[in-house]
């Protein structure tokens, strides 16, 4: 999940970027949403870099920050989804927009959750079974 939606971020920004067309362009086109989508590209290639490194790399390669740290992560890309929102909702008030960017965003805060929850529960066996 974390590298669909590192991927799924970093396409919306080469959409929002490279297709005047496209209504992210036009979000992106207003200052506050070039400094969201740039900061969603980022964000997203973290998590991507963390999907990458921590699960499929051998385990000698760790990203111990990206591991401990993946419900920010998660979070901040929720984030940059909500925040376009309402700059998308100040310039056009577009209801595609609207709900693309709420279903990204209660998605992922949805599996932050699940993430942050199976991860405590994970440090809790291993503090009580050892």
């Amino acid at each position: 999940f974390r590298m669909y939606v590192g991927v799924k971020a970093i396409v919306t920004w080469y959409v929002a970027m490279t297709d005047p067309r496209s209504l992210m362009h036009l979000v992106a086109s207003t200052r506050d949403g070039a400094v969201l989508i740039w900061l969603l590209m980022v964000v997203g290639a973290a998590a991507l870099l963390d999907a990458v490194v921590n699960d499929f790399l051998p385990d000698r390669f760790h990203w111990r920050i990206g591991r401990r740290q993946r419900h920010y992560i998660l979070a901040a890309l929720a984030f940059c989804y909500i925040a376009q929102l309402y700059v998308e909702f100040f310039n056009l008030r577009s209801g595609g927009l609207l709900a693309y960017y709420l279903w990204n965003a209660a998605t992922i805060m949805f599996i932050a959750f699940i993430d942050a929850n199976q991860r405590n529960k994970d440090a809790q066996c291993s503090t009580v079974c050892n």
